[in-house]
């Protein structure tokens, strides 16, 4: 009789699932970086120009002298508000879902809030400088002249309409986007994703080999541990 032939079983290598939405995934976080870049630039804009001189005037009585007055020692909501916008940047790309619209709600009103301010310090110039003139030691009967506003203050409103820009952009469109990304969730909303736990992806074996790992030759092991 032959003698019976040995047969090994070979475990199968990984399998590598194409993955059909990583396109879409990409265009995804290009729309919620372009959101983010918005903001940041438009907080930053707000944040650079509060700080200048916005305003200046003459004191004619009772001595002559030049006041002057930034756009901080006017108002300081925009201040606020660009800091808020800031913050706002850098939580879309940690946020989700509901997350992501409430930021976008913040960015918005941010930026609203940033060109009201400004106009209303704008409109009542003559106001705020007799304030500051009073800061510094001057009566209630303080003569000014020659009261205008420089091109800053129009520079913070332009931040502030960027900043609202990037708050309706991303209440618009939030919700393709995507979250901090597939290997930072946990299994179950990978499985709600319709991505199994187990399957290895092309993008699974991308990061793995930036970290140095091989998911095939650990998928092989597990594989063969269970059929011992």
């Amino acid at each position: 009789m032959p003698a019976a032939q040995s047969t090994t079983t070979t475990p199968p290598l990984a399998e590598v699932t194409e993955q059909a939405p990583v396109r879409p995934a990409r265009r995804s976080a290009r729309a919620k970086t372009l959101a983010a870049l918005l903001a940041g630039v438009g907080s930053g804009v707000v944040l650079l120009t509060i700080g200048r001189g916005w305003a200046h005037g003459d004191v004619t009585s009772p001595i002559t002298f030049k006041v002057t007055a930034t756009g901080s020692q006017l108002t300081g909501v925009p201040y606020a508000l660009g800091l808020a916008g800031l913050a706002g940047a850098l939580a879309l790309f940690a946020v989700r879902k509901i997350g992501r619209y409430l930021v976008g709600a913040v960015l918005a009103l941010a930026g609203a809030g940033t060109v009201y301010a400004v106009a209303d310090r704008l409109s009542r110039l003559d106001e705020a400088l007799h304030t500051q003139a009073g800061v510094e030691g001057l009566g209630s009967d303080t003569k000014i002249s020659g009261i205008d506003n420089s091109l800053w203050p129009y520079l913070t409103i332009l931040g502030g309409v960027i900043l609202c820009l990037a708050g309706i952009y991303t209440l618009a469109r939030g919700r393709t986007w995507s979250g901090l990304g597939s290997r930072y969730e946990a299994p179950a909303v990978r499985a709600a994703a319709g991505q199994p736990v187990g399957e290895v992806t092309a993008r699974d074996l991308w990061d793995a080999q930036g970290r140095g790992s091989d998911l095939t030759e650990a998928d092989v092991a597990d594989t063969a541990d269970r059929t011992e």
